[in-house]
């Protein structure tokens, strides 16, 4: 991306202010996608060198995620925004249950201190049952996860109402995206959420992973959000966690390495699954415009493997 056009989205930015503000009614939502840097054993150089690069290929949010094998998000988002110019950073997202949740929301008002009001709140309730008994955390039942996550979102928004607790640079706080599947989750995340995240899969326990959603799922699953957030459900912003973006020109060519994300799935409902990225950058522009005509998703993240080849259909898009 040319200096001309950073220019161009830095000028909108200012002109519109945070992309995460309610659409006015009847207003089509703005596209916006955001990137997961995931590398395991990144030096600082390393960091940087992939913000810089997420920045040049138009990414709107850089985000870090929370896992005991990569670095730690908190100095991950912090240099982030040091080595970048507009891009939002964020975490995506936070395991709830791996965090004093009164210690993080200090944690994250200073994140939104030490990167200027560029930071958006992603959590969930986490999932990796390994990830649990390394740290030395009951994994527990689904339920007993949600609750804690629940307990974050409370004790996060208490903290940021308290007077006497730090400051964020955004007013009342930095805009929150709560991320999952289920009915509980995606219900706190419609009632207190700027931003819901929808993963788009499921555990399978026949197949002892996670599978994606297919697209009449997905309208299933926008519609719950929607009812659940009620008045508010204009100022909600959706998004999609994609699961992978193949660029050719032989979309047929692609199932046999998309089949792990839907091992029972017929080949097109896997190739129209809303998480599931595949054709020419013309092509999944396309998509991406089905998708937020008929789901209202407008925000789409993409995984650090990904980040090149969705790069070019950024550029397709805008």
């Amino acid at each position: 991306m040319g200096p001309a056009r950073l220019d161009r989205r830095r000028r909108a930015r200012d002109r519109h202010g945070p992309a995460w503000f309610p659409a006015a009614g009847g207003v089509t939502r703005p596209f916006r996608f955001g990137v997961v840097l995931i590398s395991e054993g990144c030096s600082r150089a390393e960091w940087v060198a992939k913000s810089r690069r997420a920045e040049e290929l138009g990414y709107d949010v850089v985000a870090a995620p929370d896992h005991l094998n990569l670095t730690s998000p908190f100095p991950s988002v912090v240099l982030t925004a040091e080595n970048t110019t507009w891009p939002r950073v964020g975490t995506y997202v936070l395991n709830a249950a791996f965090h004093n949740h009164t210690l993080l929301a200090r944690d994250l008002a200073t994140l939104d201190q030490f990167t200027d009001g560029r930071l958006e709140i992603g959590l969930g309730a986490g999932y990796v049952e390994w990830e649990f008994t390394a740290a030395g955390v009951p994994f527990g039942a689904p339920g007993t996860r949600v609750d804690r996550l629940v307990s974050a979102v409370t004790e996060i928004e208490r903290a940021f109402d308290d007077p006497g607790s730090p400051k964020t640079v955004q007013r009342p706080r930095p805009p929150l995206l709560l991320a999952g599947h289920g009915d509980r989750v995606l219900r706190l995340a419609a009632r207190h959420a700027e931003v819901v995240g929808l993963t788009g899969a499921k555990f399978d326990p026949a197949h002892g992973r996670m599978t994606i959603a297919t697209a009449a799922q997905m309208d299933e699953r926008v519609a719950y959000v929607r009812a659940c957030a009620g008045d508010r459900a204009g100022e909600v912003e959706l998004n999609l966690l994609s699961k992978a973006t193949l660029l050719t020109t032989d979309r047929g060519s692609a199932i046999e390495r998309l089949r792990r994300f839907g091992p029972e799935l017929p080949e097109d409902e896997l190739l129209g699954a809303p998480t599931v990225l595949v054709g020419t950058p013309a092509d999944v522009a396309a998509k991406l415009h089905e998708i937020r005509d008929r789901y209202g998703i407008s925000y789409t993240t993409v995984m650090e493997n990904s980040m090149e080849n969705f790069g070019k259909v950024i550029e397709a898009v805008r």
